[in-house]
């Protein structure tokens, strides 16, 4: 199943409800930054297979759950139900197929069956699983196309589907609507459109904050020295005269999207140089009656942040792993920053694992454009030697000991990300053998396989950090860190 939950929710299953699960469904994928195609067919996925459990299961669910997230670096999506079995589920997906003439009903399964093949369904005890593993295409840049010409919104699309992914649209104000919920790479409309024109558009698209710096292109007919003027003036990217050349059109793009991600590069390189380390002095090793707990990370204050409180008289050790999601300077300045706020919390005596991932849950809902994510794993250590792990969002902590190995994988989702969480914790006692292995998805990105996982097994507990943090699979580009707790 997935081990690195990122979002996760229950609703009411109804024909009332399925309007409110799409919009959901919508607003997580935007949050997340999937791709418009994939956020879509999820959509319509999960719309058409709650209608076939209201329409054909025996005994109809009253609830089901959706869930969207990570393992061994394959994006799974999956809705669970409590309803009766549907034994034929899985044959009636497999086998259907979409009609070759243009029909209006009876397409669900066959869209299933078309957008995600890749699918295992699942009967327990008390529920369903449908799971799909979702399609692993290369990242292309997200281009946002704006022209009231249906003509020429055909031939953008003959040009560029190969190379970008595309959002189209015809009206600009639609274009508006979906950029203030959605992000894209550049952004490329026509100068003369009705109701709105060109620079009119720039205007409005700039007051977005998640837009300010995005590479403009202007597309027009109008070549008056004029209106050219007027462009270079407005300080766009580039300014391309109909009818449009393939080649010349792909050239250009290439070029104006390499000097923004140079820009980028250089500006990053700067603002890093000049950030003040929020933790000058990392430890590797801390020692806790008979327990040790290694830590290592890659690079030292960036996006992932750690904190660390001793015993207090009747207070137990606390650990805490942030990942704040993302890459950068502006990781790195979201991690001081919640690097700051939790451990203010912690001062202000609020040391509840429950409390800290309810109170940053509802801060990150309520930050403007709900941009901010965090991946969170609480660790407390009590006096009996039993590990408490709370994981929101984190990769599943690993548990080895003796020939056997275990994956740790209750998680309440992201923080930020979901209104509903579900917060226990999964409870380990230390032994001599035990050893427990939380790490972020520096770590997970390329995980460690089946047979490096047994041999690890056999080596003592205090050995298996150093064999795990030397993983030549690990990421090379994101934050890394690995926390192992033995005795």
């Amino acid at each position: 199943m997935i081990n690195q939950v990122l979002f996760k929710q229950t609703f009411c299953l109804n024909y009332e409800n399925l309007k409110t699960i799409r919009h959901w469904l919508k607003s997580q994928s935007n949050k997340l930054n999937l791709s418009y195609e994939l956020s879509q067919h999820m959509i319509l996925v999960c719309n058409e297979y709650c209608v076939n459990l209201l329409t054909h299961q025996r005994l109809t669910a009253s609830h089901v759950e959706l869930k969207y997230g990570l393992r061994n670096n394959q994006a799974r999506f999956e809705i669970i139900d409590n309803g009766s079995h549907w034994q034929a589920m899985k044959e009636k997906i497999s086998t259907a197929i979409l009609p070759e003439e243009p029909a209006c009903n009876k397409l669900g399964l066959a869209l299933i069956n078309t957008y995600f093949p890749d699918f295992k369904y699942f009967l327990t005890n008390h529920q369903n699983i449908i799971q799909f593993n979702l399609p692993q295409k290369k990242s292309k840049p997200q281009l946002l196309i704006v022209d009231d010409s249906p003509s020429q919104l055909a031939l953008f699309a003959t040009f560029l589907r190969d190379h970008y992914q595309l959002t189209l649209f015809s009206k600009p104000i639609e274009a508006l609507n979906w950029l203030a919920h959605s992000q894209c790479d550049m952004v490329i409309t026509d100068l003369h459109m009705p109701n709105i024109d060109g620079f009119s558009f720039r205007d409005k698209v700039t007051e977005f904050k998640h837009c300010q710096s995005l590479p403009f292109i202007f597309i027009s007919a109008d070549n008056k020295d004029a209106t050219l003027l007027e462009a270079a003036r407005a300080g766009i990217d580039d300014y391309l005269t109909k009818p449009l050349n393939k080649e010349k059109l792909l050239t250009i793009l290439k070029r104006v999207l390499k000097r923004h991600s140079t820009l980028a590069s250089v500006f990053e390189k700067q603002l890093l140089a000049q950030m003040t380390p929020y933790q000058s002095e990392f430890p590797s090793k801390i020692t806790l009656r008979d327990i040790t707990i290694d830590i290592d990370q890659y690079p030292i204050n960036q996006g992932d942040f750690f904190l660390y409180r001793e015993p207090q008289q009747d207070k137990p050790a606390m650990l805490i792993l942030g990942d704040n999601m993302g890459h950068g300077p502006l990781a790195k300045a979201n991690g001081i920053g919640w690097f700051g706020y939790i451990a203010g919390l912690l001062d202000a005596g609020i040391e509840s694992p429950k409390e800290i991932c309810e109170i940053l849950n509802q801060q990150l809902i309520a930050a403007p454009n709900n941009r901010h994510l965090i991946c969170l794993m609480i660790m407390i250590i009590d006096n009996n030697n039993t590990v408490h792990i709370y994981n929101a969002g984190m990769p599943a902590a690993l548990q080895l000991s003796h020939n056997k190995s275990i994956h740790l994988e209750e998680n309440m989702g992201l923080l930020g990300i979901n209104s509903q969480l579900t917060i226990k914790p999964k409870r380990i006692t230390l032994t001599k053998d035990i050893s427990l292995h939380c790490y972020s998805d520096g770590l997970a990105n390329h995980p460690i396989t089946i047979n490096q996982i047994n041999r690890l097994t056999h080596y003592r507990a205090k050995e298996r950090h150093k064999k795990i943090w030397q993983n030549p699979q690990r990421s090379a580009i994101d934050d890394k860190t690995l926390i192992s707790i033995y005795r």
